[in-house]
């Protein structure tokens, strides 16, 4: 009778144990739980990546125009736009400059100093043009004449800028900007 009641209880207390989802324990180890699926971000759709390239395209060219614009006007301006110059601008953007290239030039200015670009921010997207708003501070960019004598500083501005796709090319085509006391 007594074996019995031990047969009947550890029947009972392995019932017990299976319902509350317990089990003997494994001669080879532990089992680990099942792992919870990985939590994925939402995926990009090719409408965004496209933007994203654009935009990146757009300020690269934006930068890269910037860069050598300066880089020409430290070294005493030039006769006309430059290939980097031309390769990223265009329309009434690479018109405006071009004049200040060949003013310094025919003038005999130069700068000191470089320019610092504060932000670039993204504000309009279309498929053939890219709206960019940045700020440009010149603060530390001196102008001098041919006989190294300041004419005068730059200034801290925003523009806002439309970036054209033309012939598979970002280039800067238009914007206007203005004089401010902050870039925020």
């Amino acid at each position: 009778m007594i074996g019995m009641r031990r047969t009947a209880g550890a029947t009972v207390l392995l019932g017990v144990l299976a319902l509350a989802g317990c089990t003997t324990p494994d001669p080879a180890g532990p089992v680990s739980p099942p792992t919870p699926p990985v939590s994925q971000s939402p995926t990009e759709t090719a409408q965004e990546r496209q933007e994203r390239l654009d935009y990146a395209a757009a300020e690269k060219s934006y930068r890269t125009f910037r860069a050598e614009y300066d880089k020409v006007l430290r070294t005493g301006g030039a006769k006309q736009a430059t290939k980097v110059m031309r390769a990223t601008a265009g329309g009434p953007y690479l018109k405006e400059f071009s004049e200040i290239v060949e003013a310094y030039d025919g003038l005999g200015l130069r700068t000191r100093g470089r320019e610092e670009i504060a932000h670039v921010r993204r504000i309009g997207y279309a498929a053939e043009e890219v709206n960019l708003q940045v700020c440009e501070d010149s603060r530390n960019v001196e102008d001098l004449d041919h006989r190294g004598k300041s004419k005068g500083r730059g200034e801290l501005r925003t523009a806002s800028l439309q970036v054209r796709k033309v012939g598979g090319q970002w280039k800067v085509w238009s914007g206007n900007g203005k004089k401010v006391e902050s870039c925020d």
